[in-house]
């Protein structure tokens, strides 16, 4: 695993960490009814958001091969939802964090945008994908005509 990709990973699991950590100290029935705060109010998820955007925005702007752009989306993408569609207050993070990722596409080849193109539309099909999984569909679409 390169170092970049092992930094990523490493954000996703202190992220699913601290949720994990947040919710064992949760009194019972809090959030329940609108009362206190719930999982889905818990800090570590903008925190996680934001920490993605900047680790991501500091590769981009390192020279990255179409191949580590493609291993850090392949991850983001499809490994970490995939690991974590369970954990429901988490999942709807991992899909929303994908709008972090649209100045990685354009470092991808056509070869390597083609296949994450369609492992992302067999995991997404059409009738479940959420507004910035469209953009990111049709960003890969364009990368595979790219030259």
């Amino acid at each position: 695993m390169n170092v970049m990709l092992k930094e990523v990973v490493r954000l996703y699991e202190a992220y699913l960490d601290e949720f994990h950590r947040l919710e064992q100290n949760r009194k019972p029935m809090e959030g329940v009814f609108g009362m206190g705060t719930g999982p889905k109010d818990y800090p570590c998820h903008e925190k996680f958001a934001q920490d993605l955007d900047q680790l991501l925005e500091s590769l981009t702007a390192q020279a990255i091969t179409p191949e580590q752009a493609g291993n850090l989306l392949r991850y983001i993408y499809c490994t970490a939802p995939v690991l974590w569609e369970s954990e429901t207050s988490v999942y709807w993070m991992l899909l929303a964090v994908h709008g972090s990722t649209m100045g990685l596409i354009k470092h991808l080849d056509a070869s390597t945008a083609k296949a994450l193109y369609e492992e992302y539309r067999h995991l997404y099909p059409r009738y479940i994908r959420l507004p910035i999984q469209k953009k990111i569909f049709t960003a890969l679409q364009r990368r595979c005509m790219a030259v």
